[in-house]
């Protein structure tokens, strides 16, 4: 009697012993079965995919904010092209200035028209590829470069303006006349600081109206002899 006792109740334990088992495997495969997959090589690691939300998250952070412009703003921070000018050799005007510690706000200095022109612009969007609004007052030239009289007289053996059939004219010295003094001309016709070519834009001025390559008058609606 003893023996059976001592035998049902070893039945009894291991049951329980396999029962345990039984339970532990279950609930390890449940835990395994959750647990995050190792990233494949692909996929790349969590720590560098969290690392380019990161660096999109930093990058697009100000995106969309407003750029509340004043006269102490970094124009460079959207301006970058204009602001490689005053670095660049082939940009002599820019260099220039750039040697005698002119800043963007020592010729512009329309600050009534740059808020106006800046007013609902937001970081990120695009800057202008050519300025909208000319904000450089001729004052301003003349208060340092002198009046166009005296500029004159510096370029006197300028060759920067020369027509189709080799006649050169003083690019400061504008002969008087009729529609001459109706448009007279402005720093900012010719002059753009950031330009490569001067004598280029100087030209495409003058051939609004000398658009037949020549510096004379009559030479697009000539009088027929009757």
């Amino acid at each position: 009697m003893e023996c059976e006792v001592k035998r049902g109740h070893r039945r009894l334990v291991f049951a329980a012993v396999c029962l345990a088992m039984l339970a532990v495997a279950a609930l390890t495969a449940t835990l395994l079965g959750c647990s995050p997959s190792q990233p494949t090589a692909d996929a790349g690691s969590g720590a560098a995919a969290e690392q380019n939300v990161g660096e999109a998250s930093s990058d697009d952070a100000a995106a969309g904010q407003p750029v509340n412009w004043t006269m102490e703003s970094d124009c460079v921070t959207c301006h970058t092209a204009e602001a490689a000018s005053a670095t660049d050799s082939a940009c002599p005007q820019g260099t220039a200035h750039e040697a005698q510690g002119v800043t963007c706000v020592t010729c512009h200095t329309d600050e009534a028209v740059l808020s106006q022109a800046h007013d609902g612009v937001a970081m990120g969007d695009k800057p202008a590829t050519k300025p909208s609004v000319v904000t450089v007052d001729e004052a301003t030239c003349i208060a340092c470069h002198g009046e166009l009289s005296e500029m004159a007289a510096l370029t006197a053996d300028s060759t920067a303006l020369t027509d189709d059939k080799g006649t050169t004219v003083n690019p400061h010295e504008r002969p008087s006349g009729e529609k001459h003094d109706e448009n007279p001309a402005t720093c900012t016709d010719c002059h753009n600081n950031h330009s490569k070519d001067l004598p280029k834009d100087a030209m495409k001025y003058c051939a609004q109206c000398h658009h037949r390559g020549t510096f004379e008058c009559g030479t697009c609606h000539e009088l027929r002899e009757r």
